[in-house]
């Protein structure tokens, strides 16, 4: 059997849309909640010790991703070095800012294919994903009921429902899946899933482990995110930090713009508005503009390094 060839990244068009719609919709944001001035205020006043907090727990999340990666591939029955796949995971961490939804962790399969092969990568990296999403889904429908949002929970409780029926059909159905229309032109993919969804069935510790990390990784973008607000003098609490902002990460896979740079924002700040909070809504969106700036174009920077390095090596190769 021959190995899949390794897909081409493509900038065009719809690459030139979403950074304009990105950039449009950031700019509506700061404008609309009390302008440029304000905003630079609240970022000028945000006290370093908490922006240190907040670099350490995104420092974390990068190094429990990929703790996570190795979880997945070691119950696939391959096994990756810790120093290879952090530099991996660095390596893609760049493209995160110009491809949406995180499309960027699919490189990884790409500059592993030496020792770990191309499906068995890119399924790795999909299970991955399908677990983690899975979890942001139960965290967020959690944190919607208690903050008495019921129709967002129940709708997010629906996608979760859809997305556990679907993960199943997978691995049971995998046939009739491949039939459909809108999979029928990437069996490809449905292959790769359920190869890699098959393996974790059998290793159901595992499986917990995998999502018992995915579940911290939630917590701590949640404790960056909070650790921001409070630098800036947000006055929201921690516990609508926790509630809320797994639903405003959900709303940022959304392929609308770059990193969900503004639907998350705007999306958080909607929803604290909808509790009848009344906050510095400048400063909250300094906060969750500094996520993006703390866990997204400072791991970016760290990341290009190494994407130069892959890039020559597959250049080479």
């Amino acid at each position: 059997m021959t190995e899949p060839a390794v897909p081409r990244i493509r900038f065009g068009w719809r690459a030139a849309v979403t950074l304009a719609l990105t950039l449009i919709v950031l700019l509506l944001l700061v404008r609309g909640f009390g302008g440029t001035g304000d905003f630079v205020a609240a970022v000028r006043r945000a006290r370093p010790s908490w922006v240190g907090v907040a670099f350490a727990a995104a420092t974390a999340c990068v190094w429990l991703t990929t703790v996570r990666w190795q979880l997945v591939l070691g119950g696939m029955g391959r096994t990756l070095r810790f120093g290879r796949a952090l530099e991996v995971v660095l390596a893609s961490w760049p493209l995160a800012l110009v491809m949406p939804s995180r499309a960027n962790d699919l490189l990884r399969a790409v500059a592993v294919r030496d020792v770990v092969p191309l499906a068995v990568g890119t399924g790795s990296i999909l299970a991955e994903k399908a677990i983690d999403l899975l979890v942001l889904l139960a965290y967020a429908a959690l944190g919607a009921a208690f903050s008495g949002l019921w129709p967002l929970g129940a709708l997010l409780a629906a996608a979760l429902v859809a997305e556990i029926v679907v993960l199943a059909l997978v691995v049971t159905r995998r046939g009739w899946l491949e039939s459909l229309p809108w999979l029928r032109a990437r069996p490809r993919v449905v292959e790769e899933l359920f190869g890699a969804l098959s393996s974790l069935r059998r290793s159901p510790m595992r499986l917990v482990s995998i999502a018992g990390v995915s579940l911290v990784i939630r917590v701590l973008t949640v404790a960056v995110t909070h650790a921001l607000l409070v630098a800036v003098g947000a006055d929201v609490t921690l516990m609508q930090t926790l509630t809320l902002w797994p639903t405003a990460v959900l709303a940022g896979i959304a392929p609308l713009t770059l990193g969900g740079m503004g639907t998350r924002d705007a999306t958080f700040i909607a929803l604290v508005a909808a509790q009848g909070a009344h906050v510095d809504a400048s400063a909250v969106l300094a906060a969750t503009m500094g996520y993006s700036a703390v866990a997204m174009w400072s791991f970016a920077i760290v990341g290009l390094p190494f994407m130069v390095r892959e890039t020559l090596s597959f250049r080479r190769a």
